[in-house]
């Protein structure tokens, strides 16, 4: 079980089972969450439990209706798109416990600043992936 919080600790969860992956994002709107990129954990759903905080997360839905990013109202804490129809991605930065899994790719890095210059060996994706689990 792996133990994820924000930085108020009014929002707590849970996740069971394996991750798919553990992914670094360049997309335009995770650099705009998380700073140069948003190091994001995803899963099945169904591993994903919210303990306590339902009533301070907060979510913002991109104009292409597509697009959700949840965080906590009270701190701000990026929290990533917690829950879909099948998969959970979530902020890395939220979680409390090593999930056990390391990063393995780089995703949407057309999108990356020019500035910034990926300096490690992991796969590489012009847009997005799909995981392979």
């Amino acid at each position: 079980m792996i133990k994820g919080s924000c930085l108020c600790g009014n929002v707590r969860f849970e996740i069971s089972g394996e991750q798919s992956s553990l992914s670094y994002c360049h997309c335009s709107r995770c650099r705009k969450a998380a700073g140069v990129f948003s190091a994001v954990v995803i899963g099945k759903v169904d591993d994903f439990h919210l303990l306590s905080g339902k009533e301070s997360i907060g979510l913002y839905k991109g104009p292409d209706g597509k697009f959700e990013r949840s965080f906590c109202k009270e701190c701000g804490t990026s929290l990533g798109d917690m829950s879909s129809e099948k998969i959970y991605v979530v902020a890395a930065s939220a979680l409390d416990d090593d999930p056990k899994v390391r990063p393995s790719v780089h995703i949407h890095t057309a999108s990356k600043p020019d500035w910034y210059e990926i300096k490690d060996d992991l796969i590489k994706f012009d847009g997005d992936y799909i995981p392979s689990n």
